[in-house]
Formats: structure tokens, C-alpha cells, sequence
């Protein structure tokens, strides 16, 4: 008895399940939901507004000792392209400094580390030339320009705790390409 009714179930949730993707095929994202590119401040839904606070832009290079710093308020954010290929955000707050990101491309062998925006929207670490790290994320046009971008942003709402978020960007074309990564900190 136990079996047929735990199959039952099973059958069961797999059917809802089935019609729930029916009926998602043909939705296409709202525009206020799918980014934050077309202006300073988005809504997500009713719940959650982020707004830019301020951006700075790199060229398409940072070179192992180089970084891409952003001075917000009381805080300081920097993106160090290290001596030792990893590639590391730090915010510095009150004489405090945290990691708020990195791309876990350490690498305790000698060499020349650089961090390249390409023209394919793709974002790689180079290290003596050979790739070590890169974001994957590639486009089928030509990237004009590629550039680094910086952002911080406002985040509050509804259900969230009022915030930051930090994203970098490769940009290009009088636009943002692609997320490099996005994390979000009180």
C-alpha cells in the first residue's frame, strides 16, 4: 500500500510539473525585469529596486599589479589584477579591508598575469599568454572597444535587507556586453 501511494504521489507531482512548462514556453521576460543596462535605477516586480551610484571604466588591459579603484561614500572598492593570477575585489571601509570577490586563479608558479577584455565578449586571465581563467561568456558579434566597467549600486526592498551590489563588466559598443560577476553586501 505504502509503494502504490508513494508512486501515486510521485506520478502526481510529475504532472503538475509538466503542465507548469506548458505554460511557460511563451513567456518572454518584462523588460523592467531582464537588466539593469537601459538606465540607472530598475524595479524588480514591485519588491526590488537597485539604482546606480557610480561607475568607472578601464581599458581593455589590467596588467598583475594594476587595479580598477571606485571610491563610494566611505568606502573603497579596488579590483587588483595580483602578482599571483588571481584576480580579487576588495572593499576597505573604516581602516577594514574584505575580499568581496575573486576569481580563485591563484597560481604559485612565476610569470606575467594580465586580464584581457576581448572583442569576442569574452574576459580571460592570461599568464605568460596562456588563458588560466575566463568568464565563458562569448558573443556572436564583434565587440568594439572592449572595456572594463565597475559598478555600484543601491539595492532595497520589500524582502531584502537595503544593500550594495558590486558588478563588473565588459563593455563595448556603447554598451554593457557581458556580467563578469554581480555579488551583493550589506
Amino acid at each position: 500500500m505504502k509503494t502504490k501511494l508513494m508512486t501515486f504521489l510521485s506520478l502526481s507531482m510529475l504532472l503538475a510539473s509538466c503542465a507548469q512548462d506548458d505554460t511557460r514556453d511563451n513567456v518572454l521576460p518584462n523588460k523592467q525585469q531582464s537588466g539593469l543596462h537601459e538606465g540607472s535605477s530598475s524595479r524588480i516586480g514591485n519588491l526590488t529596486t537597485v539604482k546606480l551610484l557610480q561607475e568607472v571604466h578601464n581599458p581593455s588591459v589590467l596588467k598583475a599589479g594594476e587595479a580598477i579603484t571606485l571610491v563610494q561614500n566611505d568606502r573603497k572598492y579596488q579590483l587588483i589584477m595580483q602578482y599571483d593570477n588571481n584576480l580579487v575585489l576588495y572593499m576597505t571601509r573604516s581602516g577594514h579591508t574584505s575580499v568581496l570577490w575573486s576569481s580563485n586563479s591563484y597560481s604559485s608558479t612565476g610569470g606575467y598575469s594580465q586580464l584581457i577584455a576581448q572583442n569576442d565578449g569574452n574576459m580571460v586571465i592570461y599568464r605568460d599568454g596562456i588563458p588560466t581563467w575566463n568568464t565563458n561568456k562569448t558573443v556572436n558579434f564583434h565587440v568594439n572597444d572592449p572595456h572594463m566597467k565597475l559598478q555600484v549600486f543601491s539595492r532595497s526592498g520589500t524582502f531584502i535587507t537595503p544593500g550594495y551590489r558590486m558588478k563588473f563588466v565588459l563593455g563595448g559598443n556603447n554598451q554593457n556586453i557581458n556580467d563578469v560577476f554581480e555579488v551583493d553586501f550589506d
